[in-house]
């Protein structure tokens, strides 16, 4: 007769918790620009709640639903409905046109009011109004010629536009203006490094001179740079 070992007896109990996370399906996707990441994206309504688990399988739930909603572009996530954002953000949009058309009549009293121009370029470049902020910088030119610093915002806009020609050359009218201005320095060094084609030993220079001015993330351009200067 086999005998047992009462002591060797036994079973191993595996618990813990998990988060499980899913689509609430009342909920319609609401097309919107995302605040994190500031591109066009859908979100979707999505749910969450933790349970206790038993070998890994959920028996009951331990917190209260939470409800979120999601970007599809870069996976942010908030603490309120799809329905919800989509509605702050519009307002907020509403908003910022009324701070737009605001300084722009200020301008249109003070036409050479750099600072008013270059918060007004900068609040239509967050709208992604781009060209707005090119004509604003055309009408109010007197304002844009008195200040290296609005040649620079006016360089990001066309950078943003992808029109790389007319980006340096704003870069280069700010710096000729103030040489330590590492910013224009900086995005002239992105300008040459994403045009097409590609100018890297022009973006090493321009990196240079930003790295030189103390700009952020400059060495790490200049590496980039120099990096596929030699073809690498």
């Amino acid at each position: 007769m086999t005998r047992f070992d009462r002591r060797r007896l036994g079973f191993i109990l595996l618990f813990g918790t998990r988060g499980i996370v899913s689509d609430v399906p009342e909920a319609a996707a609401v097309d919107t620009v995302c605040p994190r990441c500031g591109q066009p994206a859908k979100f979707v309504g999505r749910k969450a709640r933790q349970w206790f688990t038993i070998f890994f399988v959920p028996v009951f739930p331990i917190s209260g639903l939470q409800r979120f909603s999601q970007c599809s572009n870069c996976g942010a996530q908030f603490a309120v409905s799809a329905g919800d954002l989509a509605s702050r953000l519009n307002a907020a949009e509403a908003e910022q046109s009324q701070r737009a058309i605001a300084m722009y009549n200020s301008l249109r009293n003070s036409p050479a009011n750099s600072v008013t121009l270059n918060e007004l370029m900068q609040l239509y470049a967050s709208m992604h109004e781009y060209d707005q902020a090119a004509a604003a910088a055309a009408q109010f030119a007197e304002a844009l010629n008195n200040s290296e610093q609005c040649m620079t915002t006016l360089g990001r806009v066309y950078l943003a536009q992808d029109r790389h020609a007319e980006a340096v050359k704003w870069f280069d009218a700010a710096l000729a203006r103030n040489p330590q201005l590492g910013e224009a320095a900086y995005y002239k060094a992105v300008a040459h490094l994403t045009g097409t084609p590609a100018d890297p030993q022009a973006a090493a220079a321009a990196a240079r001179q930003a790295r030189n001015a103390g700009y952020p993330r400059a060495e790490e351009l200049l590496r980039e740079a120099e990096k596929r200067a030699r073809g690498e």
